[in-house]
């Protein structure tokens, strides 16, 4: 890993970290998120759209007027993503800061409702946002995995395993969530994805649906059972909620409430003592080479390595994409197979709407599209073309291959330091096997940081940060507050290499694919 194509980077404060993260190299990911009955997508460029029902202001483009075709929100610049949910929206900006707009329900736009984004103060080096559906909480990861939550508290969502009345419009940390990559939430629960690969679930826990522990609600518990997960997904369904975890091996394990039986993929429920059925943790047949899910309110998409995508769930407006319209009540639980598509990049689940991103920047919904595409049809059942203002087709952008990016930076002296380092992945290269690794040189001496701490380098494969489907950002903090007096001069180094064990590091010394990020001093 250390020759000559190592070069010493730039010196960055913590506070400063996050933004060399996430600020696009070329370009960002397209993405869509949907809500009830409006749509956000972020183009390739870090500007956001909207269009759809904007009763609530949940467009930001300063009024409540309806918008049939994506209209761009002027005041949003360098975005790194977008999340809608019922009528509210978020943002997350490439420094790092969080903005929101639309429905304030428990206090979600971090006061009165507004028809324009807004920062939420008392955030900084946020790397991840989401928020539950409806009106429900709002959730930001920084970049030392603390996850902070603000908004409606009404099924335990802050994290404290009490609920209470009332809106929170100030964001609080969730203790017991330390570690966080990614969070997930529901109407009523919350998964969140640490950086070991565990799952941290907390807030309703009706039946038992979401963890296994006494209570109708829970404060932060790590769910044992699951470990190597890359990826979580609360869907909303009825109270209890079902939840998924994306493996790194490409398959996906559900668990939660079956109460109908078309809200989960074929799997059976069995009967607990409420008298509602759950489902066991278990895996999902039929469903494999998984790279992302996307949960929405009662029904869930999946993409996979190939770009196809697949559906489960309930199906009343034809949300699931493959042509049917069944009553959810009767409906035969199934995996749904959507055609039609180019390779799709992006996918988006909210209330009986789905839409998707394709490789070729086009954008494409189905479901309940009143408002969101062509004609207005109420019960799309195959995917329709999102058309421009213009009236021609409306595109996402593409992106090429943004190169990966490595930031690292100190706080406060090697007595007490802080320190964080820290990688951005090519868009080419997320979502694809691969390894992240931290190294440090003290002289001839060559550690690697992995799973359980430092281990020295003595010959053979390097050993990982992290293994499996590569995220978009890895924030590693590798000291917060502690004394390393002595260790001046030595060099922090973080880099990633596609492919399984050895052949990753090869790949990323062949790629030169990483980077003295910080010299301690």
């Amino acid at each position: 890993m250390k020759n000559k194509r190592v070069r010493t980077g730039a010196a960055l404060g913590a506070a400063a970290l996050c933004s060399a993260l996430l600020t696009p190299a070329h370009a960002v990911q397209p993405a869509i998120s949907v809500g009830y009955d409006h749509a956000l997508v972020l183009r390739a460029d870090g500007t956001v759209w909207s269009w759809g029902y904007g009763g609530s202001g949940q467009l930001g483009l300063g009024s409540t007027a309806t918008r049939t075709a994506p209209t761009q929100i002027p005041t949003l610049q360098d975005v790194v993503q977008v999340v809608a949910r019922g009528s509210f929206s978020l943002a997350l900006k490439a420094d790092g800061s969080v903005w929101a707009w639309g429905d304030n329900s428990g206090g979600r736009t971090g006061g009165n409702g507004t028809s324009v984004p807004v920062q939420i103060n008392g955030l900084s080096n946020i790397v991840s946002i989401n928020a539950g559906t409806n009106t429900a909480a709002a959730f930001a990861t920084d970049a030392a995995g603390q996850v902070y939550a603000w908004g409606s508290n009404s099924a335990a969502q802050l994290g404290t395993g009490q609920t209470s009345p009332g809106g929170n419009p100030v964001p609080r940390l969730v203790a017991g969530a330390e570690g966080a990559v990614a969070v997930s939430a529901s109407d009523a629960a919350v998964l969140s994805l640490r950086q070991d690969g565990k799952v941290v679930a907390w807030g309703s826990n009706g039946n038992q649906a979401l963890a296994p522990v006494a209570g109708s609600a829970t404060a932060p518990v790590v769910i044992a059972p699951l470990s190597g997960v890359q990826a979580v997904a609360s869907t909303t369904i009825n109270i209890a909620g079902q939840y998924y975890a994306l493996k790194g091996d490409g398959t996906v394990a559900v668990w939660g409430q079956a109460s109908t039986n078309a809200t989960f993929c074929g799997q059976k429920g069995v009967a607990a003592a409420s008298g509602y059925p759950l489902i066991d943790l278990s895996p999902i047949q039929g469903l494999t080479r998984i790279q992302q899910i996307e949960p929405g309110e009662g029904h869930t998409l999946f993409v996979d390595a190939d770009g196809a995508l697949h559906a489960c769930g309930v199906n009343s407006a034809g949300q699931l994409g493959d042509g049917t319209l069944v009553n959810p009540t009767t409906e035969i639980p199934k995996i749904a197979h959507i055609a039609g598509l180019p390779p799709v990049v992006a996918a988006a689940a909210g209330s009986s709407i789905s839409g998707v991103i394709g490789a070729d920047g086009s954008v494409w919904v189905w479901g309940k599209t009143t408002n969101l595409a062509p004609g207005g049809d109420a019960k799309a059942t195959t995917p329709v073309r999102v058309m421009g203002a213009n009236g021609a087709a409306f595109s996402a952008g593409r992106v090429g291959e943004a190169p990966g990016t490595f930031a690292g930076g100190q706080t406060g002296p090697l007595s007490n330091v802080t320190l964080d380092v820290g990688a951005t992945v090519s868009t080419l290269h997320r979502g694809k096997t691969g390894r992240v690794y931290v190294a440090a040189f003290a002289g001839s001496t060559v550690l690697f940081l992995g799973p359980n701490g430092w281990v020295p380098y003595t010959g053979g494969a390097f050993p990982a940060y992290l293994s499996g489907a590569l995220p978009r950002t890895v924030p590693v903090r590798i000291a917060s507050g502690l004394n390393f007096s002595g260790l001046e001069g030595v060099q922090l180094a973080v880099g990633y290499g596609v492919g399984d064990d050895a052949s990753a590091a090869a790949e990323m010394v062949r790629a030169g694919r990483y980077q003295v990020v910080h010299t301690l001093h």
